[in-house]
């Protein structure tokens, strides 16, 4: 499965917004913290993939769902969950390196776009 990574915004940062009731300073500091700690996770994800290790695939799938959701990043709802499924219960296991491509590559953009931003 290939999949190209959509023109446009991939992130919606209304909740944080939400949450920050208008203290611009909390959005840049979550923004900043979620360009910080992505990168590390999706190493980690990376390396447990290529080393089979399904159990902590799924654990670190779990860890950075909130960010995503948080994020506004809809076009990996779903996918975030279905890698932490499909780790912990090894299943389709034969599924997740394409997720996790569509994972980085959403990602990587999303962390482009919001550096710009801040």
């Amino acid at each position: 499965m290939s999949f190209s990574i959509p023109e446009g915004q991939l992130y919606d940062l209304k909740l944080i917004h939400e949450i920050a009731h208008g203290n611009t300073d909390f959005v840049k500091k979550m923004v900043r913290l979620f360009i910080d700690t992505m990168p590390p996770a999706l190493a980690e994800m990376r390396q447990h993939l290529n080393d089979s290790n399904w159990k902590e695939l799924g654990a670190v799938a779990h860890k950075i769902k909130p960010s995503i959701d948080t994020m506004g990043i809809e076009l990996l709802r779903e996918d975030i969950r279905t890698i932490e499924r499909y780790a912990k219960e090894s299943s389709n296991i034969d599924e997740l390196p394409a997720l996790m491509d569509k994972l980085e590559g959403v990602l990587q953009k999303v962390m482009v776009d919001l550096n710009v931003e801040l």
